[in-house]
């Protein structure tokens, strides 16, 4: 096997990154280089990439996969994406991402559901908002279908929390904050059907 190319790294100027027969492999900082041998132009032994790989780089790729994950919860989209920014290897990635699932480390149904629980106490959302976000953060069509069918949550009461909030108890509001209050809740993603009917409810509060 031979190292086609060494190139120190942007992100971490202690590292670079070997390239092997043409293709990146891993990246190592300078004593670690030196002690296995590898250079520029030189042969390696397949035994020691392996090792490499095994021994070092997966430990090094795991433990920046749990340090992510260490301070909330996280999806398997956004752990792949940070490992991609440390410029782990795609095969190294696989790796830490399989024993992630198996342990539960990551867990797209939890996270989910989770989310959506968390969103509608502190911030709630429409049914179709919490969708796009959890799509955003790279949750499965399914698996957002599956979690808010499991959420029990009305949007018209949430609705009506936001604009008992947003008028603070003064209704009728007039013209004007109307047409606000109707703007602010299309863009929680909040239906026409459901904006209607939460008004029709704070009327019949009056």
């Amino acid at each position: 096997m031979l190292v086609t190319r060494v190139v120190p790294q942007k992100r971490d100027i202690t590292k670079c990154n070997i390239y092997i027969d043409g293709e990146y492999v891993f990246a190592l900082p300078p004593q670690d280089m030196e002690y296995f041998g590898i250079k520029e132009g030189k042969e390696v032994a397949e035994d020691t990439v392996s090792f490499i790989k095994k021994s070092l780089i997966y430990v090094q790729a795991q433990d920046v996969a749990l340090r992510f994950i260490g301070y909330k919860m996280r999806t398997e989209k956004e752990v792949r994406q940070k490992l991609e920014e440390n410029e782990f290897a795609e095969e190294v990635i696989e790796e830490v991402i399989n024993f992630l699932c198996k342990y539960k480390y990551t867990d797209d149904r939890e996270y989910a559901k989770r989310y959506i629980k968390e969103r509608l106490r502190l911030n709630p959302r429409s049914a179709y908002a919490l969708r796009m976000e959890l799509l955003q953060r790279g949750v499965s069509e399914g698996i957002c279908q599956e979690a808010l069918a499991d959420t029990e949550f009305s949007e018209i009461e949430d609705a009506v929390r936001w604009l008992e909030r947003k008028t603070r108890g003064q209704w009728p509001p007039d013209e004007k904050k109307k047409k606000q209050l109707y703007g602010f809740l299309q863009r929680k993603g909040y239906s026409y059907a459901v904006i209607k009917d939460a008004f029709e409810e704070m009327e019949e509060q009056v």
